[in-house]
């Protein structure tokens, strides 16, 4: 999952790619594994060093040998660090790779949290295929929907109880300051229902096919 910047009239149809979402915990991550890679290869490397000289002790010690197997212990030692170094990098990358398709998740909930704060509800997007967290994600769009149900079935009670009580108005006038205190509560719960996040999701996240939805 990359990160999108939210399209503009100028800017239409650019994107900008951002592999770290979170930065402290994507480089945690990635420099524990490069660390451990480099730590493997490493023993790896004095295990093998070690046999090395164990193999090249057993030969004839004129200058010819020593200066042969000087050269080839430069050449293992060169091997070695070229190795440790490829591994190293190679382990850190995957470990932003990884973390990026747990964090991109978690980057789309808190906007989509953030969003609901303001008194919106955002537009729900899914994740792509090759983000983690998915059943938490589902369980987190479940739980949005329902607080849209929520709010729409306690406006329509609020609507209903100001109906009745503006019916009563005439017969109770000190009700007026109940009813315009509920019948702000249901335009307050109204207006968060039907205005849309106007941004889109800072993750591009493609909205399910049709055919999946159906089932």
């Amino acid at each position: 999952m990359s990160e999108v910047s939210p399209a503009s009239p100028s800017g239409a149809g650019h994107a900008r790619r951002h592999f770290l979402l979170d930065r402290g915990f994507q480089l945690k991550y990635a420099l524990t594994m490069a660390g451990a890679g480099l730590v493997v290869a490493i023993a790896f490397g004095l295990w093998l060093h070690q046999a090395h000289a164990q193999a090249t002790a057993l030969l004839p010690q004129d200058a010819d040998t020593r200066a042969l197997i000087a050269r080839s212990d430069r050449l293992l030692l060169a091997a070695f660090a070229g190795i440790a170094l490829l591994l190293s990098g190679a382990l850190g990358l995957l470990g932003i790779v990884i973390t990026h398709r747990v964090a991109g998740p978690v980057f789309v909930m808190g906007h989509y949290l953030s969003i609901m704060a303001q008194g919106r509800f955002p537009r729900m997007r899914t994740l792509r295929r090759g983000d983690e967290l998915k059943a938490f994600f589902r369980t987190f769009l479940e739980a949005v929907d329902a607080m849209k149900a929520r709010e729409a079935r306690h406006a329509a009670v609020l609507e209903a109880a100001v109906e009745r009580m503006r019916a009563a108005e005439a017969h109770a006038p000190e009700l007026a300051p109940a009813i315009e205190a509920l019948a702000a509560a249901a335009r307050e719960r109204r207006a968060a229902l039907a205005i849309d996040d106007p941004e889109l999701t800072p993750i591009a996240v493609p909205a399910p096919r049709q055919g999946a939805a159906g089932r």
